[in-house]
């Protein structure tokens, strides 16, 4: 993996569902980042993955609404998944695995490590997810798309 540049932010499927599909109350906490990430083509980073994610429940609506914004906005950097992606990704878990207490080893599950993987690939240094187990290496920073101050501080250091 290489090494990430404090300039793009990774975003991973879960704030999309935020702003297209949940309620205010979620949508707000991920509108400025998002306005943002449009005004800004190029900025933001996730992985073709993200569609994978999204689309599955999605009313068909929704599924307009998610293909206007991730592809064909422009805003989003979209990363294919590829072969190299999926080698790194294995190798990423591997070493990320944990022993529980019971001996027992677990891994990081293969989207969270795919989306890792894309994020160090294209120099990330921010990776937004509410998925507070996904495992983020040393030099990244795991955003809540729930906490206003943690959204806060990452558009006035991005701004």
């Amino acid at each position: 993996m290489t090494d990430p540049q404090p300039r793009f932010v990774y975003v991973d499927a879960n704030p999309f569902i935020y702003l297209i599909e949940s309620d205010d109350s979620l949508a707000a906490s991920v509108r400025d980042l998002f306005a943002m990430f449009q005004a800004r083509p190029g900025l933001a980073v996730t992985s073709e993955l993200t569609l994978a994610e999204v689309l599955p429940k999605a009313a068909m609506l929704f599924r307009r609404a998610y293909f206007d914004l991730i592809v064909w906005s422009g805003a989003f950097d979209l990363r294919p998944i590829r072969r190299q992606i999926l080698v790194e990704t294995a190798d990423y878990r591997r070493k990320s695995a944990t022993t529980m207490v019971d001996g027992r080893k677990t891994m990081p599950k293969i989207p969270d490590a795919i989306h890792v993987v894309t994020a160090a690939r294209s120099g990330c240094r921010w990776i937004i997810s509410a998925d507070g187990a996904m495992k983020v290496p040393s030099g990244f920073r795991l955003i809540d798309p729930n906490d206003a101050a943690a959204v806060s501080d990452l558009l006035r250091e991005i701004a």
